[in-house]
């Protein structure tokens, strides 16, 4: 958002405005909280890894006051990025219908991770690290993880059909190390392209899939000398 467009949430000082109503407030109170939570969003994705409240308001052109004013703490300008990143991306995760072909599911599950990857990169890599002592955003990454990895469970539900207990679990914490963020972060950070990203983990997540029924075996082997 420009700082002209986030300065016109603000009433004009001195303006023949007329009584603004408790509902009025309420509406450019939120429009205000947005501005300020994508301003942060944006300053990241700028590469300033740890925003100050002075250039979130700067970013986003109101006062300093304002962010305080708004905000009572750190965490709960947190949850209005939270809720801006989830309208912006993750929303819009969807399972791949279970009846397609396996090759065909398989690239279209690994394109829309590699596009989600792409957009929400920066910000990704600092909620990391944010992670670790806020619990809004613990709760958000593991949130995230759990869709995904619910998306990988129903997109290749009638591979999964085929293993049960331990097996099944093994095969789908498979399938979620190689789509994850990280294995993609990995790649793209050792100079791979896009394109060579993306067909690593179409590998990765094709062989897991294919070569399940060792999954079978091996358990079958580890069950018989625990005995």
């Amino acid at each position: 958002m420009t700082s002209q467009a986030a300065r016109s949430l603000l009433p004009e000082a001195g303006g023949r405005n007329e009584p603004e109503t408790a509902d009025g407030r309420a509406a450019r109170g939120q429009r205000t909280r947005r501005a300020l939570a994508e301003a942060m969003i944006s300053l990241i994705e700028e590469g300033e890894t740890s925003p100050t409240a002075r250039r979130i308001a700067e970013h986003a052109g109101v006062s300093l006051r304002l962010v305080f004013h708004h905000f009572e703490d750190v965490e709960t300008l947190f949850k209005e990025a939270v809720a801006v990143q989830g309208e912006r991306h993750w929303r819009r995760i969807r399972a791949v219908p279970a009846d397609g072909d396996l090759r065909s599911r398989v690239r279209l599950v690994v394109r829309s991770r590699c596009d989600l990857y792409d957009q929400v990169a920066p910000v990704r890599r600092v909620a990391a690290n944010i992670g670790r002592s806020s619990p809004t955003i613990s709760a958000q990454l593991a949130r995230s993880r759990e869709l995904l990895r619910r998306q990988l469970s129903d997109s290749f539900a009638q591979e999964l059909r085929r293993h049960h207990g331990g097996s099944r679990r093994r095969l789908l914490d498979a399938l979620d190390a190689a789509t994850s963020f990280e294995t993609w972060d990995s790649l793209r950070s050792i100079g791979r392209s896009s394109t060579e990203t993306q067909r690593v983990i179409e590998l990765l997540l094709h062989s897991a899939l294919t070569h399940s029924s060792a999954l079978t075996d091996s358990s079958a082997l580890t069950e018989s000398r625990d005995k």
